[in-house]
């Protein structure tokens, strides 16, 4: 029998609560025996007991990311692959089960999956989580969000990847202080080693933030450091997929400042085309059979979504410099 690969788990913290406490000792749960936790913090905290395998790890600084914290946490590591998942989540019984089996194959360097909505989220979570994972709220990048097969890919968020340490060395590690944007950045230097892959099995529980004002203020983010690296990191970032929502955004301000100035003209065509829109929106998320009004929420949602990611990706477009 082949023997199993030993894994190390990675968490920075960052915001220390009672959710990320409770969502700790769900760790216990899962159906894998050989690994090791090593949770990163700048200050002290009491961790619940949830067997010998974890090391808490404090970085001795005021202030540090995530990218810095993990980087602290491979130089101690034991496992052959690191197990990366954020403080705002938790995993699927079978994560590291379903993932090590990946790395039978020398050409996959790295596993992620989807970071499903938790069930024990509130309702204006649940609405960015519909959002998220809805075709027209991510479109192609819809399987982050949502279990939604296997692919090959370039690029993968970090709140759920594992990636071979021996190759993780070899590029240095993360090597970043981005705060946003950092796993692109780590990922366009593993794709030089060898190939990403994303499956559905391979699943977390990602707290979504509550909507519409925490939800907007992650995606502005989220649009700002990927309008910075469109130009700056064309390899993992220059796709036609992330410059959809800033197209959308310019029509939706140019068509309603026409319709104002020529409505006669402009009015009825500008609104037969936002209520199409509109329209497909909804129904891509009722499929996801929720009640009409929960729909129309998300559905507005979406619109709010691409449009302040649209507004901050031409904003980093713009931008000279970030910090690395």
């Amino acid at each position: 029998m082949r023997r199993q690969p030993f894994v190390s788990i990675i968490i920075p913290l960052y915001v220390i609560s009672e959710r990320f406490f409770k969502d700790f000792q769900k760790f216990s749960k899962l159906k894998y025996n050989d690994f090791e936790i090593i949770v990163v913090c700048d200050k002290n905290v009491s961790l619940p007991k949830i067997g010998e395998k974890v090391k808490l790890l404090l970085t001795h600084q005021a202030h540090t990311g995530p990218a810095e914290k993990r980087d602290l946490a491979i130089k101690i590591a034991k496992g052959e692959m690191c197990a990366f998942i954020d403080d705002d989540a938790y995993p699927h019984a079978n994560w590291i089960k379903n993932a090590v089996k990946w790395f039978a194959n020398p050409n996959i360097v790295a596993v992620g999956g989807p970071g499903l909505t938790p069930p024990e989220d509130s309702y204006w979570q649940k609405i960015s989580g519909l959002v998220l994972m809805s075709y027209f709220g991510s479109g192609g990048l819809r399987s982050r969000f949502y279990p939604g097969g296997r692919y090959f890919v370039k690029d993968h968020p970090a709140y759920n990847l594992l990636v071979r340490t021996d190759v993780l060395k070899k590029v240095g590690g993360w090597d970043s202080t981005f705060y946003g944007g950092e796993d692109t950045f780590l990922c366009m230097k593993l794709i030089q080693y060898g190939d990403i892959i994303s499956t559905e099995d391979v699943m977390v529980y990602h707290h979504r933030r509550s909507f519409p004002t925490a939800h907007l203020k992650q995606i502005a983010g989220v649009g700002f450091h990927r309008g910075y690296f469109f130009k700056r990191f064309p390899e993992t970032s220059r796709k036609i997929i992330y410059l959809l929502p800033s197209i959308l955004a310019i029509g939706f301000f140019s068509g309603t400042a026409v319709s104002i100035k020529e409505p006669n003209t402009f009015l009825i065509p500008f609104l037969s085309m936002f209520s199409i829109i509109f329209l497909l929106g909804l129904i891509s998320v009722l499929r996801y059979k929720v009640d009409f009004m929960t729909a129309f929420i998300a559905t507005v949602g979406i619109i709010l979504t691409h449009i302040t990611y649209g507004f901050f990706f031409v904003k980093g477009l713009f931008t000279k410099r970030l910090n690395r």
